[in-house]
């Protein structure tokens, strides 16, 4: 009881600066949910327009709208989904994901390749693998740097590049 007591203290005059650092991404999460069509029909008229063999690349929130994407809305010429730093598995077994329950598998149409990049000090990060094989392959990588940093860190790891050099 104490230790809460100081706790909700401490955060009680702190709020600001908790809620300042907050609700950014929790916004942008909210407003997925609530709205997100938009964003998956923006991002499905970038995949259309690229050609006949696709890899799409998403990164955090666009993992996340990716996978409903390729749920909801087939696109036949995605070869390979990659996320990096996705929180779509966590989603999924939350029973939030906007294209999937967590009972349901991903469907035929669902691409045959997802990889999904992962680093440990990524707090934002999750495997994908246990829940959606065959499909889903995790490849870690180690940014060496903390959370936050390290969410957007996967852009400088060269094992990633490798990992998708392989699938051109």
């Amino acid at each position: 009881g104490a230790l809460l007591r100081w706790a909700t203290d401490k955060a009680r005059r702190q709020r600001d600066v908790l809620y300042n650092a907050a609700y950014p991404a929790a916004g942008d999460i909210l407003l997925y949910q609530a709205r997100g069509e938009a964003i998956r029909e923006q991002i499905a008229s970038r995949i259309d327009a690229c050609g006949d063999e696709v890899i799409v690349l998403a990164h955090s929130l666009g993992g996340i709208a990716c996978v409903d994407l390729l749920v909801k809305h087939p696109r036949p010429q995605v070869k390979a989904l990659v996320t990096c730093g996705s929180q779509a598995p966590l989603l999924y077994e939350l029973g939030a994901l906007v294209s999937l329950q967590p009972d349901e598998a991903l469907p035929d149409s669902f691409p045959k390749t997802w990889i999904n990049f992962f680093d440990r000090d990524d707090l934002l990060s999750y495997l994908a693998a246990p829940l959606f094989k065959p499909v889903a392959r995790d490849v870690e990588v180690r940014s060496g740097v903390p959370f936050p940093d390290s969410h957007s860190a996967y852009w400088s790891q060269p094992l990633m590049w490798q990992r998708l050099q392989a699938l051109i």
